[in-house]
């Protein structure tokens, strides 16, 4: 037996219905912060602020990239979304007022 799925490579493991709804709230969390970065970063576009928002699009950047590298079955990556970024997305709204 692979350890592969027959769908290009992907790995197989043990999928259920927590787990599923874990992974998709971690998506969905990772799109509200980058959201709110795309909000704050208008904001300093419009006010002229370019280190600002330059500085806002990289970390706009690195949600995007972990969102694109999150994989179903790593439960650590998912873990750490669902307590991570609960609070990152409080202080960016926070910032956008």
């Amino acid at each position: 037996m692979s350890d592969y799925s027959a769908i290009g490579g992907v790995e197989s493991f043990e999928w259920n219905r927590r787990d599923s709804a874990r992974y998709d709230t971690a998506l969905e969390i990772i799109d509200e912060a980058i959201a709110c970065y795309a909000r704050l970063r208008n904001r300093a576009v419009a006010s002229g602020n370019a280190a600002e928002a330059e500085r806002l699009h990289s970390e706009q950047a690195a949600c995007v990239t972990e969102q694109k590298l999150l994989r179903p079955g790593d439960s650590v990556a998912i873990d750490r979304v669902l307590r991570d970024y609960p609070a990152l997305i409080a202080w960016l709204r926070d910032r956008i007022g």
